[in-house]
Formats: structure tokens, sequence, C-alpha cells
């Protein structure tokens, strides 16, 4: 619920009963709480209100304070204790005496929010959220309820620090489109953040970002600004400063900058405004710009009037607003209800106590560790395949790498097994490592254990049985790849590589090492074939082959040999074969190309995975239709798993 319900949260909470509110990016209750806190007689200044932020130090204070109100009466608000997950247990305690012996006058209210990177962590012990009272303050997630909230926060009277009826005019018509902008970025958060434990959460942005109410206003004074000084509109300007440094200052991926100031190319600029003499209405028609399809920008006669545009004629909520394709929405569905099922998953308890009884959970548990026991293949003989090595060219050295980190997975795989195995007889004491491993193998999801072998940047997706599989087909390949005199395949699976960026720059290495080139002025652009990796028979004869990628948001037309649309309801298509092909920068250009973004799985590249890579992909469109749709390959299908 939110705080605007102050009766409601003042008759709920009592001495025994605390008040967390869950923050969100750009919001703290702390002026609300003040606010509410002197309607009642609590202030600062009397000594019966205290509000802290909480951080490194404050422990003391904090439990001064506690201490004190909970004998003599009095309210406390600390403020972001997911910074102090080591000293929340004893926040715990406190609460727990406070419930039994509290004054009356005791209220204890704090704020945490998700982790960034795990959005999971059990933060707040469960003890204080059966007690607490939960309280958020989620901005909208759809287009008309943010274009109402943005254009609020500006007054008629804003309008009259510029000297011309013209740039009055001016000033109404961008800032709607200011406020659009505003609107598509706090919109398609919903399509996802780049967190998640289901599939289809990086399609809105890679990261979350705290784009807030703040930031809109004060590109809406920069806005008057510009146009008060300069005679003609700084379009490019007005841009940048949008874009580059208010909005983008809080944007850390660069492919979500290239959204972020594409939609300001699309949106800001001179279309958005009426054509004809700017300041004699008489000669006005629509302006010719469209901000979202079959969306005209208005014609700025007042601001009672831009509202009255918002409530009519904003086109009903779909992906289709923020550029994306309908199945976008698919795609948030299928995350949602991943989520969920997960998350009831692990509060159902899941998993097996391992404690040597004869319960079905520990039988299926051994059951499914002598499958993988049985299945796991021997470790390479790194020995042997460097005895074959007749030229370590880059490709090798790949191969050799790849080979090593598939031994020491295998490895790890085969001692943290073989010891469950021994826990489970009776022979060792279980450790929480091998608690955590059968936890995973009852549930089906791949343990970190393992994980963090393969790699610590990436949030398995998988299921352990789907990942398993992965690990199985990565080894053969290798086992190909490795035999004889290690030559490379006619095509190698991508996403069956450890590190496949090491397989491209080896790509540009080859080359420069032929051509005596130095290695800094070396790219590469990528060609999708019609070939599947059944018809090669021989390998690339200019750089090299690839396959095993799924494109997401769009699809690809094999018969034009160009992006298209996707279909409705196919999320993912499988590419054929693509040739990497290396080029000098002298050579490397990028028209009628996307410059697509490369990502191990549907999260793309979050904290704990970063972009693979970007491939060339042919489109007769212009290029930011698919930067809009968020259109990219993923090495990992995570819906066919």
């Amino acid at each position: 619920m939110a705080w605007h319900s102050t009766k409601l949260c003042g008759a709920s909470a009592c001495s025994a009963t605390p008040i967390f509110f869950i923050l969100f990016p750009g919001y703290s209750p702390s002026k609300e709480i003040e606010q509410y806190a002197a309607k009642v007689g609590k202030t600062v200044e009397a000594g019966n209100l205290t509000l802290i932020s909480m951080g490194q130090g404050q422990e003391g204070p904090a439990e001064a304070v506690l201490d004190k109100y909970i004998c003599e009466g009095g309210w406390v608000f600390l403020d972001n204790v997911h910074l102090m997950q080591g000293w929340i247990p004893r926040l715990e305690r406190k609460l727990e005496v406070a419930a039994e012996t509290a004054h009356p006058g005791f209220r204890c209210f704090f704020s945490a929010e998700p982790i960034n990177g795990a959005p999971q962590a059990k933060i707040v012990p469960e003890s204080i959220l059966q007690t607490c009272i939960k309280i958020s303050n989620e901005p909208p997630s759809d287009m008309k309820s943010n274009m109402r909230r943005a254009f609020a926060a500006f007054q008629p009277e804003a309008e009259e620090r510029l000297s011309t009826v013209a740039k009055r005019y001016a000033y109404k018509s961008i800032l709607f489109g200011l406020c659009f902008y505003h609107s598509l970025l706090l919109g398609r958060k919903k399509f996802g953040t780049g967190i998640g434990t289901g599939s289809g959460s990086g399609m809105g942005f890679c990261r979350n970002y705290s784009f807030n109410m703040g930031d809109l206003t004060t590109c809406g004074d920069v806005l008057i600004n510009y146009l008060e000084v300069y005679k003609h509109i700084p379009w490019d300007d007005l841009r940048y400063m949008f874009g580059e440094v208010f909005y983008g200052g809080h944007i850390t991926d660069n492919m979500d900058r290239r959204c972020c100031t594409t939609y300001l190319q699309v949106l800001i600029r001179s279309e958005i405004l009426p054509t004809g003499e700017l300041g004699d209405l008489s000669t006005w028609s629509t302006p010719k710009l469209e901000l979202a399809p079959g969306f005209k920008a208005p014609l700025p006669t007042s601001f009672d009037a831009l509202l009255q545009y918002i409530e009519t004629s904003l086109p009903p909520e779909s992906p289709i607003v923020y550029g994306m394709h309908p199945n976008a929405e698919l795609s948030l569905l299928t995350s949602l209800g991943e989520t969920l099922f997960r998350t009831i998953t692990e509060v159902s308890g899941g998993g097996t106590g391992a404690s040597g009884s004869n319960s079905a959970g520990e039988a299926a548990v051994r059951s499914a560790l002598k499958e993988y026991l049985e299945r796991l293949p021997e470790l390479f003989v790194m020995l042997d395949i460097e005895s074959r090595i007749k030229e370590k060219t880059p490709f090798v050295v790949v191969a050799l790498q790849e080979a090593t980190r598939m031994n020491a997975l295998l490895e790890e795989m085969r001692r943290s097994m073989e010891e469950l195995q021994l826990g489970l007889d009776g022979a060792l004491n279980m450790s929480d490592k091998m608690e955590a491993l059968a936890r995973g193998i009852a549930t089906n999801t791949v343990p970190a254990l393992w994980m963090s072998v393969m790699s610590t940047r990436i949030q398995e997706v998988f299921s352990l049985s789907a990942w398993y599989h992965d690990v199985l087909k990565r080894y053969e390949q290798l086992a190909a790849w490795t035999s004889g005199s290690l030559t490379t395949p006619n095509s190698v699976w991508l996403s069956g590589l450890f590190n496949p960026k090491a397989f491209l720059t080896a790509v540009m290495q080859t080359y420069a090492r032929a051509n005596k080139l130095p290695l800094d002025v070396m790219m590469f652009i990528t060609e999708v074939t019609s070939k599947t990796v059944e018809q090669l028979t021989e390998p690339a004869p200019f750089g090299t082959y690839i396959h095993g990628l799924v494109l997401e948001g769009a699809r690809w037309d094999k018969e034009e040999g160009v992006l298209k649309d996707s279909l409705p309801n196919e999320l993912h298509q499988a590419l054929p074969v693509i040739q990497v092909k290396p080029v000098t920068t002298e050579q490397y250009s990028l028209e009628g190309y996307y410059v697509c973004p490369v990502y191990t799985n549907m999260q793309r590249a979050n904290v704990y995975s970063p972009a693979v890579s970007s491939f060339t992909l042919r489109t007769a469109d212009a290029p930011h239709k698919w930067v809009l749709a968020s259109v990219a390959l993923l090495l990992q299908d995570d819906l066919a798993s």
C-alpha cells in the first residue's frame, strides 16, 4: 500500500509492529515520515523523532536510539538497512524485545531495497517480515500513468520565463516529447532490467536505473534556458544534455545508453513542432512526427490541451508503444511465470535434508547423483594434447585454454559428487556445500559451486538437467577439436566455449599475423549464411564459421538475407551458420548493417554476465528500429531448456 494512506498506517501500527518501506530507485520515504510525524507531535527538535541513514559506523547510534525510545517512547526511522546486513540480526533482537516491553509511544520505521545484482537475496529476517507492515511506493509501469505524473510536474507559469510566443509554443511541444521520453524509460523497465530468476529479464534494459522526476524537471529547466539563449533551437545540444548528461548519468551499459539516445534521436527533433509559422496559430497544421505508431505529436496550444491529449489520444498500452514487438509481452509473462513457480518451489522446501534417512527426497538425490557420476566424462590428458601440437596458433591456444577449464569443471563436479555420496552413506558429516549440492540436485537447479568454476559472472538460467547436457556437448566439441593435430572444426559452436571472446579475438589475431598487421587495427564483421552445420564440408575460405546462436526481438529472413519483424509467438529463432570475417578499421563499414549485441542468455549484460561481443546483421530498415526493439543474439536458448 502507498504511504499516503497515513491514517490506515497510524491505526495499524503499534509499538510491537514496525513499518517496513520497500525502496525503489529514486524514492525515499524520509520526508513523508517527517511530515506525518509532525502532525502527531513527533519532531527532531522535540527529541522524540530520529532519522538515521544506515551505513558504516551507524550501528552504535541506531542501537542507542532504539534502547532509548523502547523505554521512553519515540519514533525512529532507519533508512537503507540493506547496507548493514551483518547488523540486521541485532535489529531483529531489539524488535523482539520491543514487542514485549516497549513504551506504547514507540514506533520503528525502516527501509531496504533489493541488492543490485542479487534481487532474490534474503535481507530482512522472516520474523520481522511476519510482524511488520510492508509499504511500497513503486512508480507506475503503464504509459498513461507515467505521462500524467510527468506532465503534472510542470506548471504553466514556467513558460513565462521565455521572451517570445514562438519560444513558448516550442517549449510546450518539446516538453511533451521530453515527458514521453521519460515515460518510455520508466515503462520499458517492466520488460526486464537484466536481473531475474527467469527468462526474458533483459529486454527492457540490461540493468536497473534510477530515472526519477528530478531528472525530468532538471531537463525541463535546461530546455527553457536553451530556448531563451539561442535564436534557433539547438536540437543536438538538447539531445546531448538530456541523453548523455542527465538521464545518461545513470547509465552504465553501452547498449542501454544506445537505446536511450536512440529514443531522443527519434523524438526530440524539429518534426515535433507544428508545421507553419510557430508564432502564428492560424498557420499551423499537425506535426509530422509520430511519437509512437498512430500517435502524432500534439499541437501545443495550451497545457490543458496537452493534458487532455494524454487522456484521449494516447494509444493502448502495448510493447509497440515502446518500439518493441508484441512478442515482448510473451517474454514478460514467461519471466513472471518462471519467477512465480521458482519462488513456490523455494518456499515449499523442495530440497532434501540428506540426513541419511530413507525419505523419497533422498532416494531421488541418490538416483540422480548416480546417473550424473556415470555420465561424467574423463579428464583431458593435457600432456598428450600438447605433445601433438605442431604450431601454437591462436586457435590452438584457445583449444588448450578451453580444455584446461573443462578439466577444472569436471574435476570439481566429480570431487563434490563423490563427497556427497560419502555424506549420504554416513561416511562423512554433511557440510554446507554438500547440503547445497544435494538441494540443487533435488530441485534441478545448477549448484553455485559448479557455476563458480564455469564462470563467476553468469547467473545460470538453465535447469540442472539442461545444463549438464550442455556441459557434455561442450566436452564433445573439445574432444573433437583436441584430437589429432588440433585442427579447428569447420564451424565452431560458439555457445559451447567458456570464453567465446577469446575465440573471436583469435580470428583477428590469425589474420593480423598472416598479413603482418597490428592487432589494434583489426575488427570483424559477420555475415549470416544460408548453410547449416551439416552442409559444411570445409572451413570458411576467409575468417571462420560459427553456429549455435539464436535471435531475439526479430527474425532472420533467409530468402532476402536481412532482419525482419518476428512472427507472432516466435520468441527465438535459431540462426544458420555465421561467417566471421576479419577486417581492418579502414575496411569496417556499417552501411546497411545493424550492430547487434551478443549476450550469454536472456538476462543479457547484467552484473553477472557482460556482453560477449557485437555482430553485424544486414537490415533493409533503419537500424534504430532494431535498437528500440531490443534485438540481440543469445548464446543460450533459455526457452529451449
